[in-house]
């Protein structure tokens, strides 16, 4: 997991743009200009209320992982260039080393990440609307 480390302030735009790349990449199903509304939201929840780690190549965040104070993932992201290389799951793991109880919300139509959350452990423990995008969420909880 060395190629893991904190986020730093200095890296808030690159982290910024790998977010909105993967989110547009990885939810074809959302508006166009959604995550762009979101934004300044995104940064804040991501860089204020939140523990974040990133992860490098080459000197390139390829990865990022953050963490609110409930033990919420409030946001897993690797590069679509660098996706099924096993990145998303060092990451995961490392949060495991570091959280005993772990939140995350997955929309129902990310198939993908559903099925990269529970052959990571999580398990789904219920379902809301999201209120933003009207578009269902599973909450979902692992716990070692």
């Amino acid at each position: 997991m060395a190629n893991i480390k904190r986020a730093e302030k200095s890296q808030t735009y690159e982290i910024l743009d790998l977010w909105l790349r993967t989110a547009v990449h990885s939810n074809p199903f959302i508006e166009n200009n959604f995550w762009e509304k979101y934004y300044d939201k995104i940064k804040n929840k991501y860089f204020t209320d939140s523990e974040g780690f990133v992860y490098i190549i080459d000197n390139k965040i390829v990865g990022f992982i953050c963490v609110t104070e409930d033990n919420s993932i409030a946001g897993l992201f690797v590069d679509p260039d660098y996706q099924k290389q096993g990145i998303g799951t060092e990451m995961i793991e490392f949060a495991k080393t570091e959280y005993s109880l772990l939140h995350l919300m997955v929309y129902a139509k990310n198939r993908s990440m559903l099925n990269f959350s529970t052959h990571r452990g999580f398990v789904i423990d219920g379902a809301i609307r999201n209120p933003y995008n009207e578009q269902i969420q599973y909450t979902m909880i692992w716990s070692e």
